[in-house]
Order: structure tokens, then sequence, then C-alpha cells
């Protein structure tokens, strides 16, 4: 018969395996947070969890799974980083490093040199996967280096918070055009990671809202009811074009007819408050002539899509002022004038197909008119 004294240790020493034992599952699970110059003793053990990785040196390489141990770190765009396992002596593990990037994907992987690098592009909290390759187990040491040192988070605007945390939305000057634009709070942040308009963040429910004054400013001056988006066709409601003076982009509504503004398309003048037809208009029981669609004028739509130009309908004999491009396409080349903006200045410039650019135009040199013993003195 077991006493009360031989039961009461029995209990405590069972009580202290499942410790142990609990406390080996937590370590296993924990997510240690790296610095820069970190050197930390990790171990691939029979308890650690799995974690699926693709093998990124093989093309289309399936999913596989690994047990292996999880750190996480905060990384700054821009930053190298270096990353190296060194497995202890006499220990049997062969490393599999993967790296996953703040929203999940994976960016990095090293199954042979133990060595990972990688030059960080978006600020973030980046996760480590040290892996056992073909099953193996053992100890290690990790060593970190090239992250930048964490900016105090009294330092970080709630605005750059909300677009990198919230939003994950990468931020970029407001100074270039087809942005779009968001309001948080009393700051704004712009980002070509969405369509291009402006945007304000409700912080109740984390979620911006797009902002279309256009569509707001038709309705007031003109007294219609503008619908989300046209019909097709849509010859039973009022098309009204208008040219927004930020971007000099022409945008297009609809709206239901009324009395005074009947079906048919027409072009409004912001600056004006006109409201001009640009067709007859039409009702359904009008009979149409069917007509063959005009394509796109590529080039038109470059210079207003890439660079927020307002292109001209035709150059005028004096350009000094102006923005002047040559499209060169064969033997042909093709001349668009438009409006200067703060991105292009007024000049003379040839677009370059290879890298989407427009070069300042090269004018040639002028002739020589007098020249004595090869040297030119009047030009």
């Amino acid at each position: 018969m077991m006493t009360r004294d031989g039961f009461s240790r029995v209990a405590a020493t069972a009580m202290a395996t499942m410790m142990v034992l609990g406390a080996i599952a937590n370590f296993s699970n924990a997510q240690t947070a790296l610095k820069d110059g970190d050197n930390v003793s990790g171990y691939v053990q029979n308890a650690s969890p799995n974690y699926s990785f693709r093998n990124q040196s093989v093309s289309g390489a399936p999913s596989q799974t690994a047990r292996g141990v999880q750190y996480t770190f905060v990384a700054k765009r821009g930053d190298s980083i270096e990353i190296s396992v060194d497995p202890e002596d006499g220990s049997a593990l062969k490393p599999i490093l993967v790296l996953l990037s703040p929203t999940g994907k994976q960016v990095g992987y090293d199954a042979t040199l133990n060595l990972l690098r990688y030059r960080v592009p978006t600020s973030g909290t980046y996760r480590l996967l040290v892996l056992g390759r073909n099953n193996t187990r053992g100890r290690y040491t990790l060593s970190v280096a090239g992250l930048s040192s964490p900016t105090p988070t009294s330092q970080v605007s709630q605005a750059d918070q909300v677009m990198t945390d919230v939003l994950r939305l990468r931020v970029i000057g407001c100074g270039v055009p087809n942005v779009a634009r968001i309001k948080i709070g009393a700051e704004e942040r712009c980002t070509r990671d969405i369509e291009p308009g402006q945007y304000t963040y409700d912080e109740t429910n984390r979620r911006i809202t797009l902002l279309d004054s256009r569509r707001d400013l038709l309705a007031q001056r003109l007294q219609v009811n503008v619908l989300e988006r046209c019909p097709s066709p849509a010859t039973s409601v009022a098309q009204i074009t208008l040219t927004d003076p930020q971007d000099g982009r022409d945008y297009t509504y609809c709206a239901t007819p009324t009395r005074f503004v009947r079906a048919g398309t027409y072009r409004y003048n912001v600056n004006t408050d006109e409201l001009v037809p640009t067709t007859a208009a039409q009702t359904p029981t009008t009979p149409t002539t069917p007509t063959t669609p005009q394509q796109p004028d590529s080039r038109r739509q470059i210079l207003q899509n890439d660079y927020g130009l307002r292109v001209l309908d035709n150059c005028p004999a004096a350009r000094n002022s102006l923005v002047v491009v040559s499209f060169p396409e064969g033997n042909q080349s093709y001349v668009y004038c438009a409006n200067p903006n703060r991105v292009v200045t007024a000049g003379e410039y040839t677009y370059n197909a290879s890298t989407g650019a427009l070069d300042p135009a090269r004018k040639p040199a002028p002739e020589c008119t007098v020249s004595i013993g090869g040297v030119c003195l009047v030009k």
C-alpha cells in the first residue's frame, strides 16, 4: 500500500515533469524578436512545430513542411540584412532558412549556404524560419546583421502607421501625377498601390472611402441625379464629360435626364459653369445610326495617364510655352503639344519607347559660316 507521503512524492514528481514538458512546448512555439548584431542559440527538435515553405531554387516547386523555429524582426526599407546559421559541433542539423514578408509572402530561401542576404523593399515586421532539412535535428547559433535601429513609436506619425500597419500601402511623394491621396486625420499621404483619386480614412472601421468631388459638383450645379456607372448603351442618359483642373484629365459621368438636361452627350466647363451639347440629344425612340468606334490614341493616353499632361487637340504655331513631345515610329514622327505641369516643364521632348521616359530633344548644332584653318569663327 502506498503511504500518503509516497503518494505526495509521486504527485510532485509528475507535476514537475508536466511543467518541464510544458516549458519545452512553449519554448518551441516562442517567437524570438531579433535585433541587429544578435547571436542567438537555437534548437530544432522533435517537439518543434511544423512550418510550410517552398523551394524557390526550383521553378514550380510544391509547398513542403519541416519542423523548426520561428523568429521575428523589424526592418526598414533599404536595409541590407545578412542572416547566418552555424550548426554546433556534433549537430546533425542541415538548416533551411526561409524569410517571410510582413504580408506573409515568402521572399527569401536558402538550403545550401546557411546564409541569407536580402535587401528590404518595404518596412515592417518580417518572419524568419530556421527549419531542419530532410528531418534533421540539432542545435545552432543564429546571427543577424544589417538591421536599422528601430524608430521610437512616438516619432512615427499616426498617418504613417495607418498606411504601413493598417492599410498596407506604400507611401510615395504627393508631387507626382496620378496618385491616390488619402486624408488621415489632419495629414495626407499618397500612394500608387490603388486607383488615383481623393480618399478619406475612417478610424472607426479602419477603411478608406473614395471621395468624388467631380460627381458632387455635377449633382449640385446641374441639379441632376448622377449614376454610379454609365449603362451600356448610354443613349437613354445624359452623358457628361468634364476636365478636372487639378490633373487635366477628362472624366465622364452619366445622369438621369431631366427637363433641362435631356438624354445625349455633353461637355461641362467647370470654370464657366457651361454645359454644351457635343451631339444632338436623343431619346430612346429616336433611331440611331451605328458608327464604328474610334480606336483610342495610345500616345495621347501615355501623356495624360503617365505624366498628367493636358494634351491639346492641335499644336499652335507658337510653342515656346508648351510641352512638345515627338513619338518616333518607323519613318514617321507624331508630335503632340500639351500644357506644362509641375512634373514636365515647357520644352521639346522625345518619347523613349524602351524606358517610357520623355528625353529632352537634342537640337542640331548650327553650321559654321566662316572658318579659317579648320577653326569656326562665325556660326
